[in-house]
């Protein structure tokens, strides 16, 4: 029985490494492994959730946990760069998932260096590494030197793959909730994300003035300094139809995909782009960049912006959205699509990853 522990730090965290937890946590704990005992890293609210068949580390007091654990730990997976803490030994299968490299587009100065120096230090004391898509992989390539050491690419899955196709197929809604802020049944786009620059939402907001049947709401974490500047030329740009909503629930975001015109996504840095894919899952038509990963992970499933002056922009919207049917062949092509990535591979993946570095050793 080998030990393996994997950091689950960011579980209760609104956020993309904490989505990706909350999917792959509970399905890793069901898994049925009679080679591997694992530990779990958790904030401290969610110990012993997945089970009494796991052993828990505190995220608030590992070093603690750490002492008091007696077994041997094989291989330590850090599920994202941004880990506070490794553990182990000489012995210890490091393994690292590197998410994205936008510190590079988005730092500057000594914090940029920062970031660089501390990423190399991470991948190098790593024995095998892994990444979120082949941009990734590309980029980390053109950035560092790793050596010979092996980099794979493991997609992200999105939720279940339930979730979606039933509601869709069946008319059962029961996992969405109408928002409070749609107060009305006028026809809207919808976009999601950290209300940060490098997402692009701005571009979004005077596009608006030459679509005047449609609202659009912005939702996701509006903590960030940028989101002060976006409100500003909603209230100047926004016709009074654009509204940013703050993070909402997974069964609103649920309700949003499901009945909204289309999904608009501009953003310029992703590592993955989790929620293009959620929105073919309902049969959303999907308009993205072209930058960064979106172009691998929609494929065509996606309409293109390649001009971002306001008037072009909205007349790649109303082209797309003339020639898209909810349950027309493209929509059926996009959900399919959608539906491989998911947890479940993703899961296999890890799973069948480390049982290969453990039978290999260092």
């Amino acid at each position: 029985m080998k030990n393996v522990v994997v950091d689950f730090s960011h579980l209760a965290d609104m956020n993309g490494f904490g989505e990706i937890a909350r999917n792959y946590a509970p399905l890793l704990a069901e898994a049925q492994l009679d080679d591997i005992h694992l530990i779990f890293i958790v904030p401290d609210q969610l110990v012993g959730s997945f089970g009494s068949h796991i052993d828990y580390i505190r995220r608030s007091r590992k070093r603690e946990d750490l002492k008091r654990l007696t077994c041997h730990i094989d291989l330590w997976h850090a599920t994202d760069q941004q880990f506070h803490l490794r553990g182990g030994d000489k012995q210890t299968i490091q393994l690292l998932t590197v998410h994205d490299l936008n510190f590079l587009r988005e730092k500057s100065g000594l914090h940029r260096w920062r970031h660089i120096i501390q990423l190399n230090w991470r991948m190098r004391r790593s024995d095998h590494l892994t990444c979120i898509s082949q941009y990734v992989k590309d980029d980390i390539l053109a950035h560092y030197h790793i050596g010979g050491k092996a980099l794979d690419v493991i997609y992200n899955g999105i939720g279940s793959q339930e979730t979606g196709v039933r509601s869709q197929e069946t008319g059962d809604r029961s996992q969405e909730q109408r928002p409070s802020f749609v107060s009305d049944d006028k026809p809207f786009f919808f976009t999601i994300g950290q209300i940060r620059e490098k997402k692009n939402f701005q571009t979004l907001v005077p596009m608006m003035k030459y679509l005047p049947d449609y609202r659009l709401y912005i939702s996701g974490d509006d903590h960030f300094a940028f989101a002060q500047e976006l409100r500003k030329l909603i209230e100047t740009e926004g016709e009074g139809r654009v509204m940013m909503t703050g993070k909402i629930s997974d069964a609103e975001k649920r309700w949003l995909y499901s009945h909204a015109e289309a999904f608009l996504f501009p953003s310029r840095l992703e590592g993955f782009g989790i929620p293009v894919l959620e929105a073919m899952r309902y049969r959303c038509k999907v308009f993205s960049s072209r930058f960064s990963s979106l172009p691998e992970v929609c494929g065509n499933h996606a309409t293109y912006w390649d001009d971002y002056e306001p008037q072009a922009m909205a007349e790649v919207v109303r082209k797309g959205l003339a020639a898209w049917k909810k349950e027309g062949p493209e929509a059926t092509a996009a959900l399919e699509h959608s539906l491989g990535f998911n947890y479940e591979s993703y899961t296999e993946s890890y799973i069948r990853l480390y049982r290969q570095l453990l039978a290999e050793g260092k």
